[in-house]
């Protein structure tokens, strides 16, 4: 799971003290932890507490010190709000807060939603901002949850198996996860208590929707304390607990507010950084990076790669060539492989369905139209399996299809889909190999 976001509201004055810096490293040291079992213990990445401790995050985001504040402070029996005062005189941490992906008043929507219901899902497409949300969320209401909130990351679990199978994988790791300060006395035997108050977070669960569900009962009968917060590309359930979508970021600014006030544009301008050189030059093309960001969809990951890439690539050759799906990935490797990329990440979307519904989207790629009514798709789609119409509902439920909200019954395919659909017979590119390395 990854929090590699710097953007939020300048809570320690605008960087990160070197002392503060420190120490978090101290801390750190004082639990006789390394830098892997603080991610571990904390749910960041270790490429963000890396950067933390060096000092070369600038303005940290709120849930990622709160959840630095929950595992450290918990974990050495100073009170939490002790550590957030040796962490850098921080606000109250429970306040709401800007996300990358909502307005505090979204966050404080969902986090409401989270409180009410011991089952909550949110929903959306890959690069949407789920993790992040449920992160917020999580550091939202974590001081609510007398044993904290504990992030479980099941994006790297393999698919397929049958329901018994996918059902151990997850209880397992979420055991492992629960027990993780009494494991190393007690064993790889060590039960969860069953008097746990926690937020658990099941990030990245698509693909095992047998093994989360069946978790989810056995969690919920065994542990009334606990509430869980999934996020995952397609529902799971209609029938227990709150499903919510998480919607891309808004490409248009508020009245009054210059474009780069837009969520969207805001976004690429932070992770693109203020002293680059390609930051400077665009503050006069400002109109180019909404017209970008419109092309992406307000997926906040298809920014962030198109931003890296506009580090070495013009904008308006960018947009003189599409962009394209080849020039959209990163070289993270804190993020699972099927979200380093574009390409990648649809591909894995489309895996989740079957062949038919792939044919489909083939009939849907050919289409010379961006918007369409069914009767187009499902003409070039023939009579080679079921009945395309009933197709429909599962790809716009990945997303993989949207809806054409100014006409009823017209749809398009999402951002880069058809593209991918008509290349998938190549090799998805390397990091390495487009020439926005």
């Amino acid at each position: 799971m990854t929090l590699d976001h710097t953007e939020g509201l300048g809570l320690l004055g605008g960087q990160v003290p070197a002392w503060s810096a420190r120490r978090i490293a101290a801390l750190r040291a004082q639990r006789g932890w390394t830098q892997e079992e603080l991610a571990e213990h904390s749910g960041l990445s270790v490429r963000t507490i890396r950067n933390l401790e060096l000092g070369h995050v600038q303005n940290p985001r709120r849930s990622s010190l709160d959840l630095l504040v929950s595992a450290l402070g918990g974990a050495g029996g100073r009170p939490p709000d002790a550590e957030r005062a040796a962490l850098g005189h921080l606000p109250d941490l429970r306040e709401p807060h800007t996300a990358p992906v909502g307005s505090p008043s979204v966050v404080e929507h969902l986090a409401h939603t989270v409180r009410a219901n011991r089952l909550t899902t949110f929903l959306g497409p890959g690069g949407v901002g789920k993790t992040r949300m449920a992160l917020d969320v999580a550091a939202h209401l974590g001081p609510g949850f007398r044993d904290g909130v504990h992030a479980v990351e099941l994006g790297d679990l393999p698919p397929g198996g049958g329901p018994e199978q996918q059902t151990a994988a997850v209880l397992d790791r979420v055991r492992r996860r629960l027990t993780r300060g009494r494991s190393a006395a007690q064993g790889a035997g060590a039960e969860i208590d069953t008097g746990t108050q926690a937020l658990l977070v099941l990030d990245n669960a698509e693909h095992v929707p047998d093994g989360v569900m069946g978790a989810t009962r056995e969690l919920q009968a065994a542990l009334p304390g606990v509430h869980i917060l999934v996020t995952a590309r397609r529902r799971l359930t209609e029938r227990l607990g709150a499903n919510r979508e998480i919607r891309p970021l808004p490409l248009e600014q508020a009245p009054g507010e210059p474009l780069s006030a837009a969520p969207a544009v805001a976004l690429f301008l932070r992770h693109l950084g203020a002293g680059s050189p390609a930051a400077a030059e665009l503050d006069k093309d400002l109109p180019l990076v909404a017209e970008l960001c419109r092309r992406l969809g307000g997926l906040p990951r298809y920014i962030e790669f198109a931003a890296e890439c506009l580090r070495a690539i013009p904008i308006r050759l960018m947009l003189s060539y599409g962009p394209t799906p080849e020039m959209l990935w990163s070289n993270d490797h804190a993020l699972l492989r099927h979200q380093r990329s574009v390409t990648d990440s649809i591909l894995w979307s489309i895996d989740l369905l079957g062949a038919d519904h792939r044919l489909l989207l083939e009939a849907v790629a050919e289409l010379p139209a961006r918007s369409f009514v069914l009767e187009e798709a499902t003409a070039g789609y023939g009579r080679r399996g079921p009945n395309p119409l009933t197709l429909v509902s599962d790809l716009l439920d990945t997303s993989l299809l949207l809806p054409d909200e100014a006409h009823p019954y017209h749809y398009r395919a999402a951002p880069f889909v058809a593209e991918v659909v008509r290349r998938s017979g190549r090799t998805t590119p390397e990091p390495g190999g487009p020439a926005c390395d």
